[in-house]
């Protein structure tokens, strides 16, 4: 980074005071909800007055466009062949405050960038995210050294698991990853798709056994998010869970992480 840009960041950050309110969601295994969760918790972040970018870093087809009805969206890929800035690329969507970035389902946009680009895409990134109370970023099912730069300019990483015995494994193995390559962000777990908050606590619990184990420190737990078959409804349909069905118990979940979430990175 050189002189200038250094002077751009001490602007931007220090001297205003700002705060990015990044929060990047990942997993260690395919379907575990990640790229579901980061939308309804973004969209639960906007219902609470909270304007919100919601970026799509995933490169599954299980990514943010798979469950949205987008009229006419621009995609990410026209920022990495240097056709568009990022700018140019924001969708809104229902509303004016509630802002998405996203790729073309399938397509891995990231994976065959090089690294200096990513870099750059997550400084244009870092810079954007000013605009905005709050910036969700889905990463999808792992961390590699590619997508470690939008970890670093995070505020929050929040690490996505379910019941299952692999998934608890490769958890694990994202903890141990993040702890060495350092960082000041906040490390949080949401457990997903499990029957009670009693099956959410008795997984927390596993982990943190296995973490004390392995000698590394276990993340907070953010929230637990129950299994509930209105979830598969919104999927096909391709609509939001807090619209369709607000008072559903996997709806109640959302907001009580999204309001915690909202809580942990208020600022004055």
């Amino acid at each position: 980074m050189n002189n200038d840009l250094d002077l751009v960041y001490k602007r931007l950050f220090l001297e205003n005071g700002m705060s990015k309110h990044i929060s990047a969601f990942i997993s260690g295994a395919e379907q575990t909800g990640t790229s579901w969760c980061a939308l309804s918790i973004a969209h639960a972040l906007n219902m609470e007055k909270n304007k919100v970018l919601l970026v799509d870093a995933n490169g599954n087809f299980s990514n943010i466009e798979s469950y949205l009805k987008l009229s006419a969206p621009l995609y990410l890929e026209a920022y990495t062949q240097g056709k568009k800035t990022l700018n140019q690329l924001i969708t809104a969507y229902k509303n004016k405050d509630f802002n998405i970035l996203t790729a073309t389902a399938g397509n891995n946009y990231l994976l065959d960038q090089p690294q200096g680009r990513i870099q750059i895409f997550a400084e244009d990134l870092n810079i954007i995210a000013q605009n905005y109370d709050h910036t969700i970023i889905d990463l999808g099912t792992e961390v590699n050294e590619k997508n470690l730069s939008l970890c670093r300019i995070s505020d929050n990483i929040i690490i996505m698991c379910s019941e299952k015995s692999t998934d608890l494994v490769r958890t694990l193995e994202i903890i141990k990853f993040i702890e060495k390559t350092g960082g000041n962000a906040n490390y949080n777990l949401i457990i997903n798709k499990v029957n009670s908050f009693e099956d959410g606590y008795k997984i927390y619990k596993e982990l943190s056994k296995a973490a004390d184990r392995s000698g590394i420190d276990i993340p907070k737990l953010l929230g637990i998010v129950r299994i509930d078959t209105r979830i598969r409804d919104t999927i096909r349909n391709k609509e939001l869970l807090l619209t369709r069905y607000p008072t559903s118990e996997a709806a109640i979940d959302i907001c009580g992480i999204a309001k915690k979430l909202d809580r942990e990175t208020d600022y004055e």
